[in-house]
Parts: C-alpha cells; structure tokens; sequence
C-alpha cells in the first residue's frame, strides 16, 4: 500500500543519512585530509619562533577539522600575537594568518624599557632602540598589561595617524588638564581626556591644526572631538 512504501522511503532516507553522516565523520578526520603543508603569515616579530609553535599542532588537524582555539592557544605565550586565522585548502594546506600587536610607545619601570601596544599590552623582547617611540611611564601593569592612566596613554598614541605619529615628542597624563596630553612638534599641546574613540580626536585635531589661526592656542582640547577647542 502507499502508506508501507512511505514507511519504506523514510528508513532508506534515515539509513541513507545515517551513512553520509558517518562517512563525513570518518572523512573529517582521516589521513586523506591530513594538514601537511602549513604556511603561517603576517608575522614580522618572533616569525620563526611562532612558526615553529604552530606548524606542529597545525599537522595534528585536517583541513576540514582545524581547531582554532587549539592554534590560538600554541601561541598564547607570545604577546605580540593579537589574534589568529586559519584558511583550509582541500585536501592538505593550512593557511594561518596573524594579527599583531606592533608597538607604539614605550613603557618604563625600574630602568628598564619594555614596548607597549596600542591596546596596552607588555611586549618584551621587541626591540625598540631607535624608534624614537614616546614613553609612558608611572603607569599600573597587570597580567602583562598596562591599565588606567597608562592604557589610555598607549591607546591615545596607537591612533595616531602616521603623519602626526612622527611628529609626538611627550605623553603624559594630568588630571588637572583633563587626561592624556601629547605634545606634537611645532604644534599647540593636544589634550585628549581618556583614551575613548581615539580616531575621532586624531581626525578633529588635525582639523584644528590645519586653521592657521591654531598656531596662536597655547593648547588644542579634543577630549570632546565633536566641540575641539
């Protein structure tokens, strides 16, 4: 009857998918797409020793079952690394590209002179010597990372555009003045408040700067970018 064929067609369609979905699970992990070939990308600090940490645990996985938090996790030890993505080519390569943290000041303590991210991370080992970097100093550090007065700092400097980047002399924080104060070469002293939307304050400083009538202000507030004053 139409009824028992309909039962019929349900258990094939049931057995059908239980054997495609076995397969695919078999398939997922076998050796036929085994990660042999792992090119790592966007590292310029540490490139070989973060290379070295991944390659392994990458050759572990298949290019249809990579474990991202696995990946993120063998590089977990290097501050510079901000984050990780990996990109499957069928049937061997895995391609991971790095996201870093690349410093934008430098953080002093005790004599000694350890580069800052721009999202206030500690990255010893990165060398700084030359880079002219502007210095923060004074500040809080916990779990490797700067807080308070020295992120907003950090922060504040990261934003800066590259034109006006070269061009910072000091940073600072003054509560009296209102937060974070950068002095630019051959410019008024830039106040910035906190370290909050720090593009915005860049952009309604250097709109401030190009008046003509700017080079009279002993100071420039951006702490509010939409009414610089």
């Amino acid at each position: 009857s139409l009824r028992v064929w309909r039962r019929r067609l349900i258990a094939l369609a049931l057995v059908a998918l239980a054997l495609v979905a076995g397969y695919w699970f078999w398939l997922r992990d076998s050796s036929l797409v085994a990660v042999t070939d792992v090119e790592v990308k966007g590292a310029t600090v540490n490139s070989e020793e973060i290379s070295a940490a991944l390659e392994p645990v990458a050759k572990e996985m298949t290019t249809l079952n990579v474990d991202d938090e696995e990946l993120v996790r063998a590089v977990s030890v290097f501050p510079t690394v901000a984050s990780i993505a990996a990109d499957a080519s069928i049937p061997h390569k895995l391609t991971i590209t790095v996201t870093e943290r690349l410093p934008v000041a430098v953080f002093r303590s005790g004599g000694e002179a350890t580069a800052v991210s721009t999202d206030g991370y500690l990255l010893p080992g990165v060398d700084v010597q030359g880079e002219g970097l502007p210095q923060i100093e004074g500040a809080e550090v916990s779990a490797g990372r700067l807080e308070g007065e020295g992120a907003a700092q950090a922060a504040i400097v990261g934003a800066a555009p590259s034109e006006l980047r070269d061009r910072i002399e000091t940073v600072s924080w003054d509560s009296s003045r209102g937060g974070v104060v950068v002095e630019l070469e051959g410019a008024p002293e830039a106040r910035f408040g906190d370290g909050a939307d720090g593009d915005l304050k860049w952009e309604a400083l250097a709109a401030v700067l190009l008046d003509p009538e700017a080079g009279g202000s002993s100071y420039i507030d951006v702490s509010v970018p939409e009414r610089a004053v």
